[in-house]
């Protein structure tokens, strides 16, 4: 459809016109024929039929897809506004959205001939899910995490392990960890870069939306199907963006539909940053002035710690289409008390952003308006540092 916002990005991988384009492909010349490969490969791909209905077969048959959308009523009456329902992506197999993605890529990698796999993580979620499907299409993978996030995570790392795959731990968080990937790509041509969010240089950002996609199509036909009618509001976190970009993107042209991202306090980039390019992209980072250094952020929640965020957010956030806000440590601690406390379920804490946001917004809204909240993983890999902040207001 023409000017519709679910178009981008241009064949240079940019959202947007000029001095106002973001994402793009800012990499090294060795690495320009390997993504011009890969971008070849991709646009083939979803024109193959074949190659789309092994991906849905597997996304119902090994994933469980579709999600539930469920009512979380006794929160919803607890806050007294808007209807709040709940996209359970934590329901996935593998405990989160990132196993779609996982799934998809890793079919690409397959089409290419790719003879193995290599992934960043941050909390471990994509870590371990490109590890579950590595091992289902007997694909070896090696991960890379940074040192602060392995001291904060272990379930899932010792999960991946189970399913056959290494780790290679750097000193820092996901921003070294994509650093240390697209290093080790550059002189591993034969090995598929398995990007988990929607961020880097192009065609990542495109290829992650497209796999994610998934989820907002869902939303859309399980809404009408349950509520005869679209969301008022759709509320997601984001570090780097994969979950929100995946329930956005249905929505973009449906203007009565409100789309919230919410990052972490310390890297919100889109509230704080500035422009810049790193790790192959145009966007907004949270950096020094001259943009040569990167800030250290120290968000509790390790899958949204990230000093940047992906292209098309910024371009949505340029536009007016999405708008972007942040959550507290201590906000996100609260808000997994309150969904454990009132719907039984163990959140992640990266999505208790997005929560931190709906209650703020369902108390100010009419109680005939739906706000959908992306649940996007489970909690178990966050359970020890949970316990240690807060454990003593469970006993």
């Amino acid at each position: 459809m023409k000017n519709s916002l679910k178009q981008g990005p241009d064949e240079l991988g940019y959202y947007g016109i000029g001095k106002d384009a973001r994402g793009g492909c800012a990499v090294g010349e060795t690495l320009v024929p390997v993504l011009q490969e890969l971008s070849e490969a991709f646009e083939d791909a979803i024109k193959d039929q074949s190659f789309l209905d092994k991906f849905h077969y597997y996304c119902k048959h090994y994933i469980g897809r579709p999600s539930p959308l469920y009512y979380a009523e006794n929160l919803t009456k607890k806050i007294g506004g808007a209807k709040i329902l709940f996209k359970s992506e934590h329901l996935n197999h593998t405990g989160s959205h990132k196993i779609t993605n996982c799934l998809f890529q890793t079919l690409l990698a397959l089409r290419m001939k790719k003879t193995k796999l290599i992934c960043e993580s941050g909390a471990g979620a994509h870590y371990s899910a490109a590890s579950a499907v590595a091992a289902k299409f007997n694909l070896p993978l090696i991960g890379v995490m940074g040192d602060i996030d392995v001291n904060r995570v272990n379930t899932n790392i010792i999960k991946a392990r189970h399913y056959g795959a290494k780790l290679e731990v750097v000193k820092g968080s996901l921003k070294e960890a994509i650093t240390a990937v697209m290093k080790m790509w550059t002189s591993s041509p034969e090995s598929y870069y398995l990007c988990g969010s929607a961020v880097s240089a192009a065609p990542f950002p495109r290829i992650v939306q497209y796999a994610q996609s998934i989820i907002g199509k869902e939303i859309r036909e399980q809404c009408m199907e349950q509520e005869k009618k679209l969301p008022d509001m759709i509320i997601a976190c984001l570090g780097a963006g994969s979950n929100a970009i995946g329930s956005f993107h249905e929505f973009l042209d449906e203007p009565s539909v409100k789309l919230v991202g919410v990052e972490g306090e310390t890297s919100a980039a889109l509230s704080n940053g500035t422009l810049g390019i790193m790790q192959g992209m145009k966007s907004y980072m949270l950096q020094s002035e001259d943009g040569s250094i990167a800030n250290t952020t120290a968000d509790i929640a390790a899958g949204i710690n990230y000093f940047s965020v992906g292209p098309q957010h910024a371009y949505l956030k340029d536009i007016g289409r999405a708008e972007y806000t942040s959550a507290t440590n201590e906000e996100l601690l609260e808000s997994y008390k309150l969904v454990a406390k009132t719907e039984g379920i163990c959140s992640a804490l990266e999505p208790m952003a997005a929560i931190t946001e709906t209650v703020k917004r369902a108390k100010k809204m009419s109680k005939d308006k739906i706000i959908l909240t992306i649940l996007c993983g489970r909690g178990e890999k966050d359970l020890d540092q949970i316990e240690e902040k807060i454990g003593k207001d469970f006993e």
